[in-house]
């Protein structure tokens, strides 16, 4: 003899199970690609703005060297205040900063390449 079991119907209103780690705070990333174009009409130019949710940021420049400030008059003097970066073709110069970058380059025009991740809410 078979007995048939009809399944019960259950409706869960609460759970003292947790479904998602409320520790965990999601955040969104976005990604910004920029090219900018050293003349000599605009040889000083901010690359990188001051920005506090800015994760992680490299530069590359694609012919020739470029030096970077942390201000524009600092870029401008390409003295002591200023950090030199080799062009090249493969390897970008990672910036571990959230302050803002200035560019400038002895020979113009020169192309600088920037990537910047980006952390929000």
């Amino acid at each position: 003899m078979t007995e048939e079991i009809e399944p019960l119907k259950v409706h869960l209103t609460g759970s003292d199970v947790p479904l998602t780690d409320p520790a965990i705070n999601p955040r969104r990333r976005g990604v910004s690609l920029r090219s900018f174009v050293l003349t000599a009409n605009d040889p000083v130019q901010q690359i990188l703005p001051n920005n506090i949710n800015r994760i992680h940021a490299w530069i590359r420049p694609e012919q020739n060297p470029v030096s970077i400030g942390a201000s524009q008059a600092d870029a401008q003097a390409n003295g002591n205040g200023t950090y030199k970066i080799s062009a090249s073709s493969f390897e970008a110069q990672y910036l571990p900063t959230t302050d803002e970058v200035w560019a400038t380059a002895t020979t113009l025009p020169t192309v600088v390449d920037v990537i910047a991740i980006i952390e929000g809410p």
